[in-house]
């Protein structure tokens, strides 16, 4: 029987099996990242944050000004471990006054605790269930949990939760799974934030001003049960009803095997004027 044959009658009985297609998964990405330290920090550009903006300090951390408050998504800062941060921060985040604290899940790309010991404690920190413990201990007293739909309001900002399509506790088998997206709206402006998600219509008809949306880890295949590409990302936003995307979650580590090159060239050819490509460390005016 010709291999080709084989291969059709007994097609489940050849796939490689789960553990070894993890395996060489962790070798290469461990290669490229020991590969990386050989290589310069790059130094970003350091715009300045001004009222109503949005600011990419790197992956998906953002600082983001609505009339005057200022909102951090997602911090931070250094190396996650090993694996190195490709380009420095230019930001200090113990130089501002940070009034929200937006937290979408509990991995380490986006919940470092390291970076958030650098935070103002008196911050009003927006979680989804299962990390209140955690900030707590580290000094954190103003925590609102949200679910998906629940709304937190004051009289200066409005943040509504919704559901996104990625499983975000920390550690694997243990805790809650919730992963939050979040629209921040203040008197005039809005943004939506999407922190981490996989292909989804639950975003569709979204009004913002700006959409933060994530557009790397989204290789081999298997990822992109938890993550999108950047057709993906795009696809979601165009069915949203926003004005402008700002893609996120690339240019920073290597945490995939996708490329930022490849990332990158992209979006430029996806990009029919509806998308602002920037670098680490520019800033956008929300319009």
């Amino acid at each position: 029987m010709f291999p080709s044959a084989f291969n059709e009658r007994h097609g489940d009985f050849m796939k490689t099996p789960h553990f070894i297609k993890i395996f060489g998964y962790m070798y290469q990405l461990n290669i490229r990242n020991f590969r990386a330290y050989k290589r310069p920090v790059l130094k970003p550009k350091a715009e300045a944050i001004i009222e109503n903006s949005v600011h990419w300090v790197g992956h998906a951390t953002t600082v983001i000004n609505l009339e005057g408050k200022i909102i951090v998504t997602d911090p931070v800062m250094g190396n996650l471990g090993y694996i190195k941060r490709l380009i420095t921060s230019d930001l200090d985040l113990k130089s501002i006054h940070i009034d929200y604290l937006l937290l979408t899940h509990g991995h380490m790309d986006h919940f470092n605790y390291r970076t958030l010991s650098l935070i103002n404690k008196d911050v009003v920190v927006i979680i989804p269930r299962g990390m209140k413990t955690g900030l707590k201990l580290h000094g954190f007293k103003n925590i609102v949990i949200l679910k998906a739909n629940d709304v937190y309001k004051d009289v200066d900002i409005e943040i509504k939760c919704i559901k996104a399509q990625h499983e975000g506790n920390r550690y694997p088998f243990v805790g809650y799974r919730d992963s939050n997206s979040y629209l921040i709206s203040s008197c005039n402006k809005s943004v939506f934030f999407a922190g981490d998600t996989a292909n989804t219509n639950i975003y569709d008809g979204l009004k913002s001003d700006v959409a933060i949306m994530p557009v790397g880890c989204y290789k081999p295949d298997d990822f992109l049960r938890m993550h999108c590409s950047p057709e993906q990302s795009f696809n979601m936003f165009k069915r949203m009803d926003s004005k402008l995307m700002l893609p996120i979650h690339y240019k920073t580590y290597i945490l995939s095997q996708d490329d930022d090159a490849e990332t990158a060239a992209t979006l430029e050819e996806l990009n029919d004027g509806s998308m602002e490509i920037i670098d680490v460390g520019q800033t956008i005016v929300i319009k």
